[in-house]
């Protein structure tokens, strides 16, 4: 069981450190365009053109984004954002569900196994909330544009990275359970 979790963990994982360490390579690099299809027409491999970063993120841009594209900003509202929806709800879940099963494992230091299961579940319930309340906020955005201001925007940074820095902890906190489930009770008199 401990070994399913950490394997699977690992999976969860590996995704998001393999984006973060492809983005300095460029766009082509990022979109991992020898190992994914890149279009959905024939050819459905390409190589992605490289062009330079586009405007920074804020109010006025991603307004001006979404009356531009609103093909595409009804597409990340209705298929993509549902989707992300129920990702959250199943990695959420597993990480939840993870840590207090291997909190229950632990036997040294004995002070943790006397913590209730629900602290374990604390991180995995924060990071849930705060990508749901992330993908409300976008939905918002991304179907009344006019909703959009500088306060819109700082709250959406605000979600994103409270939701990034749970779910690092969250995966950190699974992987530390993980390893401390095999140290042996008679480890304690270390």
């Amino acid at each position: 069981m401990r070994l399913i979790i950490l394997l699977g963990t690992l999976a969860i994982a590996l995704p998001f450190i393999i984006s973060g360490v492809a983005i300095p390579f460029g766009h082509a690099v990022s979109e991992r365009f020898l190992e994914r299809p890149t279009q959905k027409e024939t050819p459905n491999y390409t190589i992605p053109r490289e062009t330079a970063a586009g405007p920074s993120l804020d109010a006025a841009s991603l307004i001006h984004w979404i009356r531009d594209n609103s093909d595409f900003a009804k597409g990340y509202a209705t298929r993509v954002i549902p989707l992300d929806m129920l990702y959250l709800f199943f990695l959420g879940g597993f990480l939840a569900i993870a840590s207090t099963t291997l909190a229950g494992f632990i036997r040294w230091p004995m002070a943790l196994s006397d913590f209730p299961a629900w602290i374990w579940c604390l991180l995995p319930i924060i990071y849930i909330v705060s990508d749901f309340a992330e993908d409300e906020l976008i939905l918002t955005m991304l179907r009344s544009p006019s909703a959009i201001d500088a306060m819109t925007a700082d709250v959406l940074a605000f979600v994103r990275q409270t939701k990034i820095v749970t779910l690092t902890l969250s995966i950190v906190q699974v992987l530390l359970l993980c390893l401390m489930s095999y140290v042996p009770a008679s480890h304690s008199g270390v």
